[in-house]
């Protein structure tokens, strides 16, 4: 194989790259999609996939237990994550993934509260944050 036939291969394999993260982002693409692209070898494509409101649950659940931190960070800011995905995202092994989720105010007070606690104080304090923010909506309104 010479240079230009494995450039052309690499600008194929960039192509196509690319339409998959956007068919992970589209809400439109079909439920059978999203269950093959939560399988896809690219971690950005997981990573789209896992930030879209419109996946099936069980997407959820594959997606939550994905090697990638960078996907579970991305379901983290899902707004239709299932409470018990946020919870097991809350439990997550990876500091960085419970960084992410305890910086989002739509997350469940309980689990906010539960990651103030948190023992790495960037968590912690991420989440104390976020409980300040949410108060100071309330005590505004």
């Amino acid at each position: 194989m010479d240079n230009k036939e494995s450039a052309n291969d690499a600008v194929r394999s960039t192509d196509e790259v690319h339409v998959r993260i956007v068919l992970a982002g589209n809400p439109h693409t079909t439920p059978a999609a999203f269950e093959k692209l939560a399988d896809d070898p690219s971690e950005k494509v997981r990573s789209r996939l896992a930030a879209n409101p419109r996946l099936p649950e069980d997407v959820f659940k594959k997606l939550a237990k994905d090697e990638s931190v960078e996907v579970r960070e991305s379901l983290c800011e899902n707004p239709n994550a299932p409470d018990y995905i946020l919870e097991q995202l809350a439990k997550d092994e990876s500091e960085d993934v419970r960084l992410a989720i305890a910086a989002v105010s739509t997350i469940p007070l309980h689990l906010l509260k539960t990651l103030a606690e948190d023992d790495n104080m960037y968590v912690a304090g991420a989440a104390k944050k976020t409980l300040e923010e949410i108060e100071a909506k309330s005590d505004t309104r």
